[in-house]
C-alpha cells in the first residue's frame, strides 16, 4: 500500500518489529485504517500471530436492534453508552491478551480513534498494576498520524469526493464531522492552555493537533507520525479499509457488558458527562 522505500513504511515496520501493542490514533480522516492496513501486511511478512481490534468494526457488535433499547441511535451518531460499553469489552480483551500473550510471536494492532470517547480507556491508568505497567512500557506504542496542513487538504478533498453527506454506509467519519471534530480539538486546546480563534472553523494546524494528543497521551508511550507523504489510491468502498477480521463481541458479551454499563449508573446523563470528559487521562 505504502512505498517501501517511503519513511512512513520504514517507522510503521520497525514499530511493528519493537511492539507487542501497536495502537494507530488520531482525528478522523488522518489515515488510521490505511496504516493499520498497512501495519498488518508488514506484521504477516514477519510471521507475527496477530490479532486486529478497529473501533468503527468493534462497535457495531453494541448497535444491535437489542442493545439500541439501551443505548438508540440518533441521525447517525454513536450513543455515549455504546463507547462506554466498547470501551469496557477492549480493555477485557486487552488485559486477557497482555496476561496470556507470547512476546516472542504475538502482536496485537488496535485502531483507536480515542476523540470523544472512542477506545480512550487505553489511555486511562489501570488498577491492576500488571497490566499498566505493560501499557505504560515501551512494549505498547500508540502512534498519531499527524498530516502537515498540504496532507491535509487533499485528504478533505478526496473525502468530500468519496461520501456525501447523506450517506448511510460509509463507516468513517463526513467531510462535516471531520470539521467540527478539529473544532472541538481547537476548544480542547484553549482548556489546555492555547488561545485559538474559535468563532468560526479555525483552520487545521498540526502544531495544535501534536499538543492536545500529547498531554492526553501523557500516560503512554507516544509516539507523533508526522505525515508528509501523498499515496495515489482507489477506495470506493471504505470497508476495504476494515477488511481485517478484527476481533468483535459476541452478542452475549455484548449484552452483559452493556448490562454491566447500565447497571454503574443511577442516571443516565452520567454517561454524557464522563464521555465529555474524555480527555481527562
Amino acid at each position: 500500500m505504502i512505498p517501501k522505500d517511503s519513511k512512513i513504511y520504514q517507522t510503521l515496520e520497525e514499530l511493528v518489529l519493537s511492539s507487542s501493542v501497536l495502537v494507530i490514533s488520531g482525528l478522523p480522516g488522518v489515515g488510521k485504517s490505511l496504516y493499520v492496513n498497512q501495519a498488518l501486511v508488514i506484521a504477516k511478512k514477519k510471521y507475527k500471530a496477530t490479532s486486529v481490534i478497529q473501533w468503527d468494526v468493534a462497535r457495531k457488535a453494541f448497535e444491535t436492534d437489542e442493545l439500541s433499547q439501551l443505548f438508540p441511535m440518533g441521525d447517525g451518531v454513536v450513543h455515549n453508552g455504546v463507547k462506554l460499553s466498547a470501551g469496557l469489552w477492549l480493555i477485557n480483551v486487552v488485559s486477557d491478551w497482555i496476561k496470556n500473550h507470547n512476546p516472542e510471536s504475538d502482536f496485537l494492532l488496535i485502531e483507536a480513534p480515542l476523540v470523544g470517547h472512542r477506545f480512550i480507556e487505553l489511555m486511562q491508568i489501570q488498577k491492576d498494576d500488571d497490566i499498566e505497567s505493560f501499557m505504560a512500557s515501551d512494549s505498547m506504542k500508540v502512534v498519531v498520524p499527524i498530516p502537515s496542513i498540504e496532507v491535509r487538504i487533499k485528504i478533505e478533498a478526496d473525502r468530500k469526493a468519496q461520501v456525501e453527506e447523506e450517506a448511510s454506509s460509509w463507516m468513517g467519519a463526513k467531510p462535516s464531522v471531520m470539521l467540527l471534530i478539529w473544532k472541538e480539538l481547537c476548544e480542547l486546546a484553549n482548556d489546555l492552555g492555547k488561545d485559538i480563534n474559535v468563532d468560526s472553523q479555525p483552520p487545521y494546524d498540526p502544531k495544535i493537533y501534536e499538543f492536545v494528543f500529547q498531554r492526553v497521551l501523557k500516560n503512554r508511550h507516544f509516539i507523533p507520525l508526522f505525515i508528509n507523504e501523498i499515496y495515489e489510491l482507489t477506495i470506493r468502498d471504505e470497508n476495504e479499509l476494515h477488511d481485517t477480521d478484527s476481533l468483535v463481541a459476541s452478542p452475549e458479551t455484548a449484552k452483559s457488558i452493556a448490562l454491566k454499563i447500565v447497571s454503574q449508573f443511577l442516571d443516565l446523563n452520567q454517561i454524557d458527562t464522563v464521555v465529555e470528559h474524555w480527555y481527562k487521562t
